[in-house]
């Protein structure tokens, strides 16, 4: 996904006008509930970025060489940090081999963007190695962290991060994307997933709205 969802356009639009000021937050910390988009809502951002071509609201153009590479995975700038199996503890290895590229040049001349999902995972020595690099950016880098469980974030992370708090979205929102999403149950899936859009699509792949 390379744009935003519906519910998450103010946050878009308010990051857009501060790149066009120059004023873009070099680390940034992407918190709220699971379920409604954070990390989607960062790579959309990622892939703004390195885009050579993006329109009028900031959005990838999806054409572009940088588009073409990011889409596949390939762009050298494009850097994601994750858990190395689902439910493990994002290692100290893996943030220090991240600060050994954040002091090379960038490949193209532009951003280098750093997403890290599920940051709450990062084991203590993980968070400490970051510290820095928090503090002493490259001009050229923007790090994103992505967390639904911000009190497990060390208050030393959070406080060198501009905090973007994403709240659940208005259930009319909600139910209208999900509707485009699922063929039928939107309103019992959105329901059971507390009013999660993302959550409740998912849902609608297993046996969860059928056991209720």
């Amino acid at each position: 996904m390379n744009a935003p969802y519906p519910w998450q356009n103010t946050p878009w639009q308010q990051l857009q006008q501060r790149r066009q000021a120059g004023q873009l937050p070099h680390a940034m910390l992407l918190h709220g509930p699971a379920g409604i988009g954070k990390a989607d809502f960062a790579d959309a951002i990622a892939h703004s970025l390195l885009c050579e071509r993006p329109d009028d609201t900031g959005q990838a153009c999806g054409h572009c060489k940088a588009c073409q590479l990011a889409q596949s995975e390939n762009h050298p700038d494009y850097i994601a940090i994750q858990p190395e199996e689902p439910g493990k503890a994002i290692k100290i290895d893996q943030i220090r081999a991240l600060i050994q590229q954040v002091g090379l040049s960038t490949h193209f001349g532009g951003y280098r963007v750093i997403i890290i999902f599920a940051a709450e995972q990062m084991n203590l020595a993980a968070a400490n190695s970051l510290l820095k690099t928090l503090e002493e950016p490259q001009a050229d880098t923007v790090i994103i962290l992505v967390t639904s469980q911000i009190s497990r974030l060390p208050a030393t992370i959070r406080s060198r991060c501009q905090m973007l708090r994403f709240a659940m979205p208005d259930a009319g929102s909600a139910l209208a994307w999900l509707q485009q999403q699922v063929s039928e149950e939107a309103t019992a899936l959105l329901g059971a997933a507390n009013g999660a859009p993302l959550l409740a699509r998912q849902m609608a792949t297993d046996e969860t709205i059928q056991l209720r």
